[in-house]
């Protein structure tokens, strides 16, 4: 009796996974016979494989042609523009406007992009957030009568004044970024 060659090679006992080699295992691809442990094993109709053997592989991304993401960009400005003027004057919802300000800015981008995803998505969306978020502090600033150089030099009492205060304003403002990056990686 002769074995082909295509065969996968079995042995017994335990060996390093062929992916995590700090792990030990007795477990095989059922297609290619490659050592695999229980993190990284696929299952399949046909029994475990490795991620190879299974076609495992990330979603794909691709640029966005330009038209799409022309409108893309004047979406999400829009709705940036919109809800920091919002902002600038209920800066008591700070928390509350900064999450529709990146769910509103990574929606509305992703509707008129047909729900693309990807890099240059993300920057344009995190553009956008920053933008939204500068016209509600020009707006505050704007309203409380502050000069430029004030709120520049960040002196004593301005922080609270302007909500600029890292914790939790920045928390605030980092969440809109991470809803954006979350909604086009």
């Amino acid at each position: 009796m002769t074995f082909s060659s295509d065969q996968p090679n079995f042995t017994s006992g335990e060996v390093p996974c062929a992916y995590h080699p700090d792990t030990m295992t007795g477990l095989r691809c059922s297609r290619c016979g490659k050592p695999i442990c229980p993190k990284c094993g696929v299952r399949t109709p046909v029994g475990l494989r490795c991620p190879d053997c299974a076609g495992v592989r990330g979603l794909p991304t691709y640029r966005t042609d330009s038209g799409t993401l022309a409108k893309a960009v004047i979406g999400g400005f829009a709705v940036a523009v919109l809800i920091g003027v919002v902002l600038g004057y209920l800066p008591e919802w700070n928390f509350y406007l900064t999450l529709v300000l990146g769910f509103g800015v990574a929606e509305t981008m992703a509707r008129l992009s047909n729900s693309k995803r990807g890099r240059d998505l993300m920057v344009v969306g995190w553009l956008a957030v920053a933008l939204g978020l500068a016209i509600s502090r020009w707006i505050l600033m704007d309203r409380l009568g502050l000069p430029w150089e004030v709120v520049r030099d960040l002196r004593p009492g301005v922080a609270p004044l302007m909500n600029l205060e890292l914790i939790p304003d920045g928390v605030f403002a980092a969440l809109a970024f991470l809803i954006i990056y979350i909604r086009f990686r």
